[in-house]
């Protein structure tokens, strides 16, 4: 009726309105609902920590500079040996139940303080799920969920999900797509985990080495010149894109290519073997699912 087109239209637009308003609402229930669902069927590493007498009061990352020092050689973690001298990992992670960068915010003032702080917790995280599971063959068995939804910890005042960690340092490393590589998920396929804590004022040398060694594990890159193919580990293919964004923004290259960023990341001889691949389509190396632990 075209006399009445006007109002007819006005209450199409209302119904499509009220309709995209029931479907958000929608939408937001169901992810809130299945955030929901992943924390309660994860496992609360926080119930078995021992606890431990005479925490430091501020945050102190000797103990986990302890676990390191002692039980991680060239990215491979012994276990058995942290099974069993477990407590400096215990005392880390109650220290960090109760202090950060929400809880105590004065020592985490700046953005690698706090990078540091979520990376470091993250790991340890890890680690207490691998001693939890009673040091498996492997942390990703098949028909499971993800290992970063399946295991929260108590950090900074307040229950998170490793998956809220990762996600934590990732927001406060502001796009520097390096904190991949400081990131290890208990697998031969994911970052190598470093013998030594990321500290703030140290963190840009830190990840630049990180970077520089990334490249150079053959699980995380490697070049195949009869396919003519630069394949990625799954750490760099999965964050693929951040790596461009990384990569223009610290750079002049335009457009970012993933053989430029690691070119950017890598120095020496590996950059020349890198330069080897130019041209080459991009391809994803077969993840690791095996525990990086001693065999």
């Amino acid at each position: 009726m075209p006399g009445n087109e006007p109002a007819y239209r006005s209450s199409i637009r209302r119904r499509l309105i009220c309709w995209a308003f029931r479907t958000t609402l929608a939408t937001a229930a169901l992810c809130a609902w299945l955030s929901a669902g992943c924390a309660s069927l994860s496992t609360d590493l926080s119930l078995y920590i021992p606890t431990v007498e005479g925490l430091p009061e501020v945050y102190d990352d000797r103990s986990w500079a302890t676990v390191l020092r002692e039980n991680v050689n060239d990215g491979v973690v012994d276990y058995e040996h942290l099974a069993s001298h477990a407590r400096p990992l215990q005392v880390y992670l109650q220290l960090i139940a109760r202090v950060g960068p929400v809880s105590t915010p004065t020592p985490f003032a700046e953005p690698g303080d706090r990078v540091s702080y979520y990376a470091n917790a993250y790991n340890a995280g890890v680690l207490a799920a691998v001693l939890y599971e009673k040091v498996p063959p492997t942390m990703y068995p098949v028909g499971r969920s993800t290992l970063d939804r399946r295991y929260r910890l108590r950090v900074d005042g307040r229950t998170m999900l490793l998956a809220d960690l990762r996600a934590a340092a990732r927001e406060a490393s502001d796009g520097d797509a390096r904190i991949e590589f400081a990131l290890c998920g208990a697998a031969r396929g994911s970052a190598p985990l470093s013998n030594q804590p990321l500290r703030g004022p140290m963190l840009e040398r830190q990840l630049e080495a990180l970077a520089r060694s990334a490249t150079s594990q053959p699980h995380l890159v490697q070049i195949d010149h009869e396919a003519q193919r630069l394949l990625v580990g799954l750490p760099i293919a999965e964050q693929r894109e951040a790596f461009l964004a990384y990569h223009s923004r610290t750079t002049t290259a335009t457009p970012a290519t993933l053989l430029g960023t690691l070119l950017q990341l890598a120095e020496g001889t590996r950059r020349e073997w890198l330069n080897t691949a130019v041209g080459y389509r991009e391809g994803v190396i077969p993840f690791k699912r095996a525990l990086n632990g001693r065999q």
